[in-house]
């Protein structure tokens, strides 16, 4: 297009300074003519486009205030987020750790050690040296006998360090090591080490000559296979390893050794603030929300997306409807008589604002406090939107704010309808631009034929002026 006009003006130039043609300028009358047929349909056209762009913004600020509070939602949908538990009374006889905020509760345990697992130690005759050979470099075998189940592993390299290598390869919860018991000489034994607790209890013995490899007929004993044992509020516990974690709901004890006469009291406490933080996060979500929802309804706000969908009032105050709804919802799990946030204290102000009321809230928590966790989260961890068992009230809600910018929701269509009306625009913009060059195109050629035409007719005037002189001048 730009060539086009380029040249045309030049054409148009030229003729004007040769005082050629009509004298009027046909490229600029041409694009006058052209404009003032599409020029009208364009800045429409241009206006609706930036319109539905504008709203496009708007949409997806109201989307994201929206999914500010389903964040919040999904977090207090979990049992954990709405306490926190933290454990004291851990002694140098037991380390206790909390593993699952979900699974533990508060309360206190006294618990005794009694005794602590360990392994069976069985211990080689002395050689001078890791690589001492045995029973003549003739490879033999070595039977370690577990559980009742006699498993044989052949030693085709015949020195202490060759039967570990051997023993470990076979991978039969029996380690062995080649130790050197003196500080400044040679004094080596092969140690075999099992597993703690008492059914992983072995025995070994070899078809190398007699205390050739383990002192015959009873090999040296460092250590017996025994389990743990402690007592857990007057219940006796009997365990393979010095880690218990199934006695003590989301609880994990660490034996370190024995507590003697006195009893270690393992205290569970329960935080109650985790609850209220998370709770004041929703509460700012709403009122954000709130403020975004008015910010986009009114015209010559700060933000870029401010006014943006003032023509689509009705919708957005749809939306806010929605999720101030959330406070009166009813959990699908209520307990206690408490089934929604207003039973917790949340009311809205005359101006529209969320807030709790401390003193119900108070009220709620220290009488009623695992209700409220039970009414909110289902006494669940993690549970899947598709779960087809109750939820709680946090997660009953998140679901419902699906409905607005799930992938189906009424915002994403919203805002999809804009987008497509954008194109829309786009595609027509282009079709006028388009028609503006043919027409401007169109007026230039019938103004040069109309250039010509004038040309011809002065170029006739002239001839005939020039006859006429000459004519005249003849009979002077």
């Amino acid at each position: 297009m730009a060539e086009v006009s380029s040249t045309s003006n030049q054409g148009s130039s030229i003729v004007r300074s040769l005082d050629m043609g009509t004298g009027v300028d046909i490229q600029k009358l041409a694009e006058d003519l052209a404009k003032a047929e599409t020029q009208p349909k364009i800045d429409r056209y241009e206006a609706r486009k930036e319109k539905s762009e504008s709203s496009i913004s708007g949409y997806s600020a109201l989307s994201a205030a929206v999914n500010e509070v389903q964040t919040v939602l999904d977090a207090l949908a979990n049992k954990s987020s709405a306490r926190q538990l933290s454990v004291s009374g851990s002694t140098v006889a037991i380390e206790a750790k909390i593993t699952s905020q979900a699974a533990a509760g508060p309360g206190t345990s006294s618990i005794s050690v009694q005794q602590l697992a360990q392994p069976k130690v069985i211990r080689s005759v002395e050689f001078n040296s890791k690589d001492a050979q045995i029973n003549g470099g003739t490879a033999f075998n070595v039977t370690i006998t577990k559980g009742g189940v006699n498993n044989v592993v052949s030693v085709a390299t015949t020195t202490p360090t060759g039967i570990a290598d051997a023993v470990n390869k076979a991978n039969l919860g029996v380690m062995a090591t080649v130790v050197n018991n003196s500080a400044a000489g040679n004094a080596w034994y092969i140690q075999l080490t099992g597993d703690t607790g008492l059914a992983n209890d072995f025995s070994v013995s070899t078809t190398a000559p007699n205390n050739s490899v383990f002192a015959h007929p009873t090999p040296t004993v460092g250590s017996t296979a025994q389990d743990s044992r402690i007592v857990v509020n007057g219940l006796t516990v009997n365990r393979k390893t010095n880690t218990i974690d199934d006695v003590i709901p989301g609880m994990s004890l660490s034996l370190k050794q024995l507590t003697g006469d006195t009893n270690a009291n393992i205290i569970v406490s329960e935080d109650k603030t985790a609850l209220k933080d998370t709770l004041d996060l929703f509460v700012t979500a709403v009122n954000n929300f709130s403020a975004t929802a008015t910010d986009l309804t009114t015209e010559g706000g700060e933000n870029s997306y401010s006014g943006s969908l003032s023509n689509d009032k009705s919708f957005v105050n749809l939306v806010s409807r929605k999720i101030k709804n959330l406070v009166d919802k009813t959990s699908s799990t209520p307990s206690g008589g408490i089934d929604s946030f207003r039973d917790i204290g949340m009311s809205f102000t005359l101006a529209g604002n969320l807030y709790i009321d401390e003193k119900a809230y108070n009220s709620a928590v220290t009488s009623n406090y695992s209700s409220i966790v039970s009414m909110l989260t289902a006494d669940t961890e993690n549970q899947s939107k598709y779960d087809g068992g109750n939820k709680g009230l946090s997660l009953d809600s998140s679901i419902e704010l699906d409905t607005l910018v799930g992938t189906t929701g009424s915002i994403t269509r919203q805002s999809s309808g804009a987008q497509t009306k954008v194109d829309e625009y786009a595609d027509k913009l282009l079709e006028l631009e388009q028609k503006l060059l043919s027409l401007q195109q169109k007026y230039i050629k019938q103004f040069a034929s109309m250039e010509s035409l004038v040309q011809k007719s002065k170029d006739t005037r002239t001839y005939l002026e020039g006859q006429f002189e000459s004519m005249s001048n003849m009979y002077k």
